[in-house]
């Protein structure tokens, strides 16, 4: 079984909105992101997917936990097991410049995001935003 160890982020901007995307590889809405190279800091492998897929630099890099997704009809390759390090981050822009691997994308509330088809990981790691949104937005009041 092939193992990939992979970034991802929900990227959010001013409007709080977040950023998903669909690609070829994969049969649902996801996070960008991607693997890590040999020698990269899993932050800059981060930065390195997201400014290769979206053309957009980042701020406020959070590191908020890890997943495994195994081997599943999720993904193009049906025998791949991936080690998803997953991050919350700020776009520092919102114009997206999106490169091949993106086949539809787009800024959605979270309400909305939700009603997408979404990768279970991907599901699992919004919810994981809203959490940390209510208890960042509890903490400043």
């Amino acid at each position: 079984m092939k193992i990939k160890k992979c970034v991802g982020a929900i990227i959010y901007n001013e409007d709080d909105k977040i950023f998903l995307m669909k690609s070829p590889k994969w049969n649902s809405w996801i996070v960008p992101g991607g693997e890590i190279k040999k020698g990269e800091t899993e932050e800059e492998a981060l930065r390195r997917e997201i400014r290769e897929e979206l053309g957009i630099e980042l701020d406020e890099i959070k590191r908020v936990g890890e997943k495994i997704k195994l081997p599943s009809s999720d993904f193009k390759d049906e025998k791949v097991k991936f080690i998803f390090i997953d991050f919350f981050a700020k776009a520092l822009q919102t114009e997206i410049t999106p490169n091949e691997e993106i086949s539809e994308h787009g800024w959605f509330t979270i309400e909305k995001a939700l009603n997408l088809h979404l990768l279970d990981t991907t599901r699992s790691l919004i919810n994981q935003y809203i959490s940390y949104k209510k208890n960042f937005d509890g903490a400043k009041d």
